[in-house]
């Protein structure tokens, strides 16, 4: 029968297309393949402290909303305490056209921070992470330049909120509990 010739091509196509997703997805459950999972915290409080800004804002947000932590006020309710000790951009030009002006500039944000105990006692020493991104810059498209700088300021940021919070997430101390409140 004539009508049923597609009908058996579309059967096997469904077949071969649940086949290979099947296939696929032993496969990326074989290599340890997984998407990213909120982060797990070594204590149940934190106290944030330091310089306010973008990266200190976006930290607090990721915290409160990606991990069972909570945020105190006062660090010795706390039992790490989190101090932004610097944050800061650049811009520095590292390529430059035949007339003498600036092709190429690379970005650079850059945070210092340190993990402690409520009494002091480092979990992590001062550690500074920088992320750099390189950015091409003509004088014909000033504001679109500052546009994708912005932007490209943003995502370091977030990767430096990323890995700040590998950091601490790594910790598998035992943590002392905070002090009560009297």
């Amino acid at each position: 029968m004539w009508w049923s010739e597609p009908r058996a091509r579309a059967a096997r196509r469904a077949c071969l297309h649940v086949a290979g997703v099947a296939v696929l997805a032993a496969a990326l459950g074989g290599c340890g393949f997984q998407l990213r999972q909120s982060t797990n915290l070594e204590f149940d409080t934190i106290a944030l402290r330091g310089q306010g800004g973008p990266l200190m804002d976006l930290l607090r947000r990721r915290i409160l909303t990606t991990t069972a932590t909570r945020i105190v006020d006062d660090p010795k309710q706390a039992q790490a305490v989190f101090t932004l000790l610097s944050d800061g951009t650049a811009q520095t030009p590292t390529a430059y056209n035949s007339d003498g002006t600036v092709a190429q500039y690379a970005l650079t944000e850059t945070a210092r921070f340190e993990l402690t105990a409520p009494d002091g006692h480092p979990y992590i020493a001062s550690t500074t992470i920088t992320r750099t991104s390189m950015m091409s810059y003509n004088t014909s498209t000033v504001l679109a330049k500052a546009n994708e700088a912005d932007l490209l300021y943003a995502g370091m940021r977030r990767d430096l909120v990323d890995r700040i919070l590998f950091q601490v997430g790594a910790l598998h101390a035992p943590l002392p509990a905070p002090a009560a409140s009297r």
